[in-house]
């Protein structure tokens, strides 16, 4: 079996999510909420996304405008930003904030974010370049989960050494900048 798929899809999509947006959003996510449910969000929603890109292409940006998916999810990292802004809770304690639940959200962020992204374009690519589109999307799947776990890293450490307030602060004015950001069409 030829692996040059699976190999450069992981390499590119590797490249391309090293401080992306998604990223900046894992390390934040998990510097104050339940690391397990983050990454699990995460991975989850990088399937869902990678896979639509995979198996639909370019016809499912075309069933649900670009813009749509965009505005969405500008307001979904405006509103979870001002959450985030408006919590009092620590670190350790962070794991019944008032967002619903990590896991949820993390799931529906991302998700949102990534639909129409470099990322999913990528693998929309790379999937016609090589015709095989199970290796492209277990190459981009594995890159983005790598890339995650990194990010989750960062966070746990980032926690340990920053107090929250100024955590809370940076997050929630990231997350607001990224929701403006979208719905402005960046």
């Amino acid at each position: 079996m030829e692996l040059t798929p699976l190999f450069t899809t992981f390499g590119l999509i590797a490249l391309a999510e090293l401080g992306d947006k998604t990223q900046l959003t894992v390390i934040a996510l998990s510097a104050r909420y339940d690391r397990k449910k983050v990454f699990s969000g995460v991975v989850l929603a990088f399937i869902l996304v990678t896979g639509l890109g995979v198996l639909v292409g370019e016809g499912l940006l075309r069933l649900i405008p670009e813009n749509i998916i965009k505005t969405i999810a500008g307001l979904m990292f405006i509103i979870f930003g001002i959450m985030m802004l408006r919590s009092k809770e620590d670190c350790e304690e962070d794991n019944n904030s008032p967002v619903v639940n990590p896991f949820i959200s993390t799931f529906s962020m991302i998700a949102l974010a990534e639909m129409g992204d470099k990322t999913q374009l990528s693998a929309i690519t790379l999937s016609a370049k090589y015709n095989s589109p199970y290796l492209v999307f277990t190459g981009a799947v594995l890159a983005l989960s790598a890339i995650s776990l990194l990010g989750i890293l960062a966070g746990k450490k980032l926690c340990e050494i920053v107090p929250l307030s100024k955590i809370k602060l940076g997050a929630g004015a990231l997350f607001i900048l990224f929701g403006i950001l979208f719905i402005a069409g960046f």
